[in-house]
């Protein structure tokens, strides 16, 4: 959880906040700064595999240790930089240290301590760290900016790189400091007694017998559905990459640096509760349903912010609807952090479930990829509002082809196990 909440919330999840400062300061356009989002994303999904690969060979301590140096190192190139080419690179970076640490490093150390019971709940917790980070992180982070700016958050510019060597320093000693106590259990501590590990097996064989055990990964790709809702899913990223890396270069057009923070605070509020809602949603309603109310939600939370675009610098009711705005999206995080892994189990069964997910969050990841650039090329050409209206659009045909599908591959599995009485579906 501190994992999350510090290290991986200086090296992601503060970033949006430095985007206007910089556009501002060095000329760059919208757009053509928010690529540095699409670099990380696609050399971050393309190491992540190579990482989880080498936590099986290496000792975790040490590579974790190399994640913080690495992404610590990233915040100190943003600092020299001048050029897009170096906002870049220390973008890659930052994102491909956060693999280590965070990406694969923390379900790695979950497992290890949780081996049979307990898992999910730990991975919960543990992945709320980044919200609770989101409380705290984001005021100080607007504080920091306003001590090293001139003029208002819509025209102002830095004054010195002076945040980047800040957090660079933050993200460095509190990565050692958790890397000093963090480990995963030596090969001589007992996590189960035998008869909880011959229990446990007993269930899970039990519990697999009456599975829909679903597809395989080759199955899958044939499946009309399938891509569908792969399609889906990718428009939503689209969408979602907009109100995820945007929303603060839009606020403090609109905002005073404190009371952006203050909006990040109350999103990262909202995002706990998401995140704990979002699993007892999927479990009683299952994935059409629960999928559903999260896209109504961000719908309105986008709707919140072209409310906000027709109003002047400072209105006091920009301030509520950014507050509605960090509600509503907040509440529906679910749906990209803990939706895919339950998505992949519940429309294509427990077969072929680790290689399901990787399709499916490859397709949200293309979408997120492509999302920040296109954001700023909309906006650039025309402006916030109507470059609002396009990611709602996306994220509405998104989630209508998402929840289509699932219900269709529901109504396929129904038609599989008609005549299998014995076997039980999940939601």
């Amino acid at each position: 959880m501190l994992t999350q909440a510090i290290p991986y919330g200086v090296a992601q999840l503060i970033q949006p906040l430095f985007v206007h400062p910089l556009v501002n300061t060095f000329h760059f356009t919208l757009a053509s700064y928010t690529l540095i989002f699409t670099f990380g994303a696609v050399v971050g999904s393309i190491v992540s595999p190579f990482v989880g690969k080498a936590l099986q060979k290496v000792n975790f301590k040490l590579l974790y240790i190399i994640g913080i140096v690495l992404s610590a190192g990233a915040y100190v190139i943003f600092g020299i930089s001048t050029k897009l080419p170096g906002f870049y690179i220390a973008g890659i970076v930052c994102m491909v240290g956060s693999t280590f640490y965070s990406g694969q490093g923390v379900p790695w150390v979950i497992n290890h301590w949780f081996p049979l019971k307990g898992r999910g709940v730990a991975l919960g917790l543990a992945f709320c760290g980044g919200s609770i980070g989101d409380i705290f992180l984001q005021p100080i982070t607007q504080e920091i900016l306003k001590h090293f700016m001139t003029g208002n958050t819509k025209t102002g510019h830095l004054t010195s790189m002076a945040p980047f060597f800040i957090f660079a320093a933050i993200l460095l000693i509190a990565g050692l400091i958790i890397a000093a106590f963090i480990r995963v259990p030596k090969p001589t501590e007992a996590l189960a007694s035998k008869d909880e590990v011959k229990e446990n097996k007993k269930v899970a064989h039990e519990k697999a017998a009456h599975e829909f055990q679903g597809w395989t990964g080759k199955q899958v790709l044939k499946m009309k559905w399938f891509w569908i809702f792969s399609i889906g899913f990718m428009i939503i990223g689209l969408g979602l990459a907009s109100l995820n890396e945007d929303y603060a270069a839009f606020l403090d057009t609109k905002l005073s640096l404190t009371e952006v923070g203050i909006i990040g605070s109350v999103f990262g509020v909202a995002g706990i509760v998401g995140n704990i809602s979002g699993g007892y949603l999927f479990d009683k309603f299952g994935t059409a349903k629960s999928m559903t109310y999260a896209g109504i939600m961000l719908i309105i939370s986008i709707l919140m912010m072209i409310f906000i675009s027709f109003h002047p610098y400072d209105s006091r009711i920009s301030l509520y609807a950014g507050m509605g705005w960090a509600i509503t999206s907040g509440l529906s995080v679910f749906s990209y952090m803990s939706g895919p892994a339950f998505m992949a189990k519940s429309l294509f069964g427990s077969k072929a479930q680790g290689v399901n997910l990787g399709y499916i969050s490859l397709a949200y990841a293309i979408g997120f990829a492509i999302g920040a650039p296109l954001f700023g090329v909309i906006k650039g050409i025309t402006n916030f509002t109507i470059a609002w209206c396009f990611t709602i659009g996306f994220v509405t045909i998104g989630f209508i082809l998402l929840v289509i599908a699932a219900i269709r591959i529901k109504d396929i599995q129904k038609q599989m196990v008609a005549d299998k009485p014995e076997i039980v579906l999940d939601k």
